[in-house]
């Protein structure tokens, strides 16, 4: 019988780091030990990426996916027409990679799978579905964020099963509930897709640029009493916020992310 006590190492690493854009979540790709390979679909990763040993696919909309309409809210107002039928399809492009390289094996050449990020991951999966339901380009509706929260929620726990570690980025949101009007602040995803990420991940860190320290980032660990609630870590003796800031580019697995990882290992 297997015994945890055993194999100190036993188990992978799924990290997501949240936080405001400006505050380094990409760039920490470059401080993740072993082979990396990146599902990217913000467009602006490939600048801080660039120039590093780092494999990745692309996945941005087509020009063909693109619907620039206007849409009327007032009772009786006009929609424009498109001159053309928009079909996003993105998101189909993507599982059909993601299908196909685990089929083949592929992802047994890396340490780490990287999702860049999951907001604009989600976006393509919401244009998905309006698109199916006629409604490509108008305003999504509460049934909308029910069934792309529990795709986006299946779907990574799939992701999740594989044997290797993950690392996605993320965005923040504020919501308020309508009965206590309590503002929160939390991850930028859908419906059922906020709570069971989280569920399935070892670490949950927020990204910070601090005011006042040009060119110092951090992490938080632990949960403060305003801020994002789902904030966890496993790796014991951090603080609540730990300086990631890369010194040397030549050599980044030396330091952020990378580095408290190691610093776990060495302590076990």
């Amino acid at each position: 019988m297997p015994n945890a006590k055993d194999n100190p190492n036993i188990g992978y690493e799924r990290i997501i780091l949240a936080g405001n854009t400006g505050t380094g979540k990409t760039t920490q790709i470059l401080t993740l030990p072993g082979k990396k390979f990146v599902y990217i679909f913000d467009p602006n990763c490939l600048r801080s990426i660039r120039g590093h040993d780092v494999d990745y696919e692309e996945f941005l909309p087509e020009s063909t996916e693109l619907d620039s309409t206007l849409k009327g809210f007032n009772k009786g107002a006009r929609d424009d027409k498109p001159a053309s039928e928009r079909e996003p399809t993105l998101y189909l492009r993507w599982v059909e990679d993601l299908n196909k390289r685990e089929q083949d094996g592929k992802f047994k050449e890396y340490d780490w799978i990287i999702f860049d990020s999951l907001t604009f991951l989600a976006q393509s999966l919401m244009d998905r579905q309006l698109y199916i339901n006629n409604r490509y380009g108008k305003v999504e509706d509460l049934g909308d964020y029910r069934v792309v929260g529990s795709k986006l929620s299946d779907v990574f726990r799939t992701i999740t099963s594989l044997p290797v570690n993950i690392y996605a980025t993320g965005h923040l949101t504020s919501y308020q509930d309508e009965k206590t009007k309590k503002t929160e602040v939390q991850l930028q995803l859908p419906g059922k897709a906020r709570v069971m990420l989280p569920l399935v991940c070892t670490n949950i860190w927020l990204a910070m640029a601090p005011l006042g320290e040009e060119g110092k980032f951090k992490v938080q660990t632990r949960p403060d009493q305003r801020g994002l609630q789902t904030i966890r870590s496993t790796i014991s003796g951090l603080k609540f916020q730990e300086d990631v800031t890369i010194a040397d580019f030549t050599s980044p697995e030396d330091y952020g992310i990378g580095a408290l990882l190691a610093r776990d290992i060495k302590e076990i």
